[in-house]
């Protein structure tokens, strides 16, 4: 059962938008799935050096753009360690000083290693939405204060800035659920997207763009990159500095992201051969879910809202999901043959948990040229059961959320790979 799309008191233009979302199953019309451009006769190592560059090259090419270099200098700099959550954890910030072309950027990054671990620990990393002291109600943590962006729409919150006041500590504990992670012996860690990209169609003059950018070139319709490529960049100098904290196992690095930072995480888990487990939660378009299976949002929808996501040429692909030679079971398929991890809500009508699962099953193949299997389910799993092997696919009831629950799934397939 999917919760259907409801809109209020949408303008016209707006209205005619949502109105190309289909939300009623049995309209979804007859479709045909791109098939995925090799056989079972591939050898692993034709994937590795030259099949995966092509399933990228739609989404280069017509969807996310390009990924930019690492920049000239990066400086770790720890700026507070102490014991936290009453000494089951190490709470360590670190500033990751980012100078590139003249300018420089400072990523906040807040990491918890298990205080009594024996040996060097597996890391959940992922990006968070509202500010490092929103996701835990630990007094330690430092509130870096900000300039908040303003809403775009009247009476829209689409485009406002979401990020927690001060007062806001632990606004949204219950999505990171870091003891729970620690606990069961992972070290935790996250940083602010804002700090990598504000999330907002004027963001580009605070963000790490500016060193591979002129405001020219981002504002032109030949733009090759938008905010995505940006989150994944700084993901990717997350990762930098996490591989220099000794406790940590970087074997055993799992990626997340919920929502637009789940399409982020996909988005770098194909890039990234350091990340183990890619996690992608409720990602929707232009996120796990196939495009070709006409339900829930499209690319109308996402390129309205959130153009500073995409490359410049993104809207043309406008109203073209059907007529697409390619799926995001491409980019899904790029990342074996390493681990990842699919979840959804079963009332998030945007994210199209049908068509998720669909983008599971079909990316399966790729796994199958290295002897592995993928998903290795063919139905469509009820809500509570975690499915699949290399690939795994969870469906909690619910809505567009990551909550306690799916850390106890997430780590427990972890632990299913990891241990």
């Amino acid at each position: 059962m999917v919760k259907q799309f409801a809109s209020e008191n949408l303008p016209p233009h707006v209205q005619d938008i949502a109105d190309t979302m289909n939300v009623e199953m049995e309209k979804i019309p007859p479709f045909k799935v791109p098939s995925l451009p090799f056989d079972n006769t591939l050898s692993p190592a034709l994937f590795l050096n030259k099949k995966r560059q092509e399933l990228r090259k739609g989404f280069e090419e017509k969807i996310f753009g390009y990924i930019p270099p690492r920049c000239d200098e990066l400086i770790f700099k720890v700026t507070s360690e102490e014991a936290a959550f009453e000494n089951l954890a190490i709470r360590r910030e670190i500033d990751i000083i980012c100078r590139h072309n003249g300018m420089e950027r400072i990523l906040h990054l807040l990491l918890y290693i298990p205080a009594n671990a024996k040996g060097r620990v597996p890391v959940f990393f992922g990006l968070n939405f509202k500010g490092n002291h929103a996701c835990t109600k630990d007094p330690g943590v430092t509130f870096h204060p900000f300039d908040r962006y303003p809403t775009l729409i009247p009476g829209s919150l689409r485009l406002a800035d979401g990020r927690a006041s001060e007062e806001e500590r632990g606004l949204v504990e219950d999505r990171w659920n870091f003891e729970k992670a620690l606990k069961a012996g992972f070290a935790t860690a996250t940083m602010c997207y804002f700090d990598i990209y504000p999330d907002h169609p004027h963001g580009f003059e605070k963000s790490i763009m500016k060193f591979f950018y002129t405001k020219e070139e981002w504002e032109s319709p030949d733009r090759d990159t938008g905010a995505i490529c940006a989150w994944a960049w700084g993901l990717m100098r997350g990762i930098d500095c996490l591989e220099t904290q000794k406790e940590l196992n970087m074997d055993l690095l799992t990626v997340h992201g919920h929502s637009r930072l789940g399409k982020t995480a996909l988005l770098t888990g194909s890039y990234d051969p350091r990340i183990a487990l890619t996690v992608s939660n409720g990602s929707g378009a232009c996120g796990i879910k196939m495009m070709h299976h006409h339900f829930g949002e499209n690319f109308g929808w996402v390129q309205y809202w959130n153009p500073h996501w995409f490359r410049g040429n993104f809207a043309e692909m406008v109203n073209k999901e059907q007529e697409m030679d390619f799926d995001f079971h491409f980019l899904a398929a790029s990342i074996a043959p390493r681990l990842l991890y699919v979840s959804d809500g079963d009332i998030d009508t945007y994210a199209d948990p049908e068509g998720s699962f669909l983008t599971c099953k079909e990316a399966s193949k790729a796994w199958q040229l290295f002897g592995a299997t993928g998903l290795g389910e063919e139905e469509y799993p009820p809500c509570g059961k975690l499915c699949g092997q290399e690939i795994g696919y969870y469906l909690r009831k619910g809505d567009h959320a990551f909550t306690g629950e799916n850390w106890d799934m997430l780590i427990q397939f972890a632990k299913k790979h990891f241990c």
